[in-house]
């Protein structure tokens, strides 16, 4: 078929160089139009491996841009995904073939009644199985009158493999960017994905450095049952390290119960401003500390202390550590002051 040739080739060239999830399927769709394909909806959906998140679905819709949307999965999504084409990709590894009928059927799937108050006609829901075993789905929909045509059914089955081959590989990237960033920081997760994992590789930085640390936490670790310690924890770190990321730091880790953090003079305007953002996210951070303590107080908690060090200099920050097991750390006289 020639339009499986045609798109084949276009995904197994310039498709798969296209640098962002969101924009390859909105280029898929222009694309699918551009060869007489009737697809007036396209979306994809994705499970993630995300701190906060757990699912990522970009839709695109014909005429509009494509817009990507993440959400953590809550127990009435999971009562709504048992009655869905998106449950049978999942957990079957089945396509779902949908004739949107004028009016509601008995039984039929709770998307089919929002798809037909928009226009919509037919709906396609494709399994798109990972390598690592999971299951992922692409869906197409059109307004067509009269739905897709056989051979745009069988078209779009047969990109299947290689479509599904490219969302893998954006999926594989986003994590690894999410994990880097969630562990090492925006900023040194960037420099990491940017091939910078050499021992010894480093850059001078100038920056305010940030030191801040927990008072008494010994003694509460001591006392404390451990999740209510590391809930503790926690609580503390987002007040402080909440702070730091709120106001154009960086922080680089947290050291037991410390947190080392930088605010380089690259992201402010100049020496003072990068001044200002660490002095005023030290203040919001106390302020913060203080709502928290208002609250544990009131539930008969112990309150929180903490202190924090600031100081301008230049920092060498680089790789350190042995072949096998390397970190970004920082070292030098400015660093040391602020400890």
């Amino acid at each position: 078929m020639e339009r499986v040739e045609i798109l084949t080739h276009w995904l197994y060239s310039s498709g798969r160089m296209i640098d962002h999830s969101v924009s390859f399927v909105e280029q898929l769709g222009l694309r699918l139009n551009e060869l007489g394909m009737h697809v007036d909806r396209l979306t994809t959906a994705v499970p993630i491996l995300h701190p906060l998140l757990d699912t990522s679905s970009i839709q695109w819709n014909k005429g509009q841009a494509a817009m990507e949307r993440v959400w953590r999965m809550l127990p009435e999504h999971y009562v709504q995904l048992a009655n869905s084409p998106l449950h049978i990709a999942y957990f079957e590894g089945k396509a779902t073939n949908c004739r949107i009928t004028e009016s509601a059927q008995v039984g039929e799937f709770g998307i089919l009644s929002d798809l037909r108050k928009d226009g919509f006609t037919h709906y396609l829901c494709f399994p798109a199985p990972f390598s690592d075993g999971t299951t992922k789905a692409l869906t197409f929909a059109t307004r067509q009158v009269t739905g897709f045509s056989d051979d745009e059914v069988e078209v779009l089955g047969r990109i299947m493999p290689v479509l599904t081959m490219i969302m893998e590989t954006f999926t594989l990237k986003n994590t690894a960017r999410t994990l880097l960033h969630t562990y090492l920081g925006e900023k040194t997760g960037e420099r990491v994905l940017m091939g910078k994992v050499r021992r010894g590789d480093g850059e001078v930085i100038p920056s305010v450095i940030w030191f801040s640390d927990l008072r008494g936490s010994t003694q509460l670790a001591d006392k404390l049952p451990l999740p209510e310690y590391l809930d503790l924890l926690n609580e503390y770190y987002e007040c402080v390290a909440g702070s730091v990321l709120d106001h154009d730091g960086e922080v680089l880790k947290f050291i037991g119960d410390g947190v080392l953090a930088i605010f380089p003079l690259d992201t402010a305007r100049d020496e003072a401003g990068a001044c200002i953002n660490a002095i005023t996210a030290a203040r919001e951070a106390m302020r913060r500390i203080d709502e928290l303590n208002v609250s544990r107080r009131a539930q008969g908690k112990p309150p929180v202390d903490f202190g924090i060090g600031l100081h301008l200099g230049d920092i060498m920050y680089g790789n350190i550590g042995t072949q096998e097991r390397l970190e970004f750390g920082i070292t030098g006289a400015a660093a040391n002051e602020a400890a």
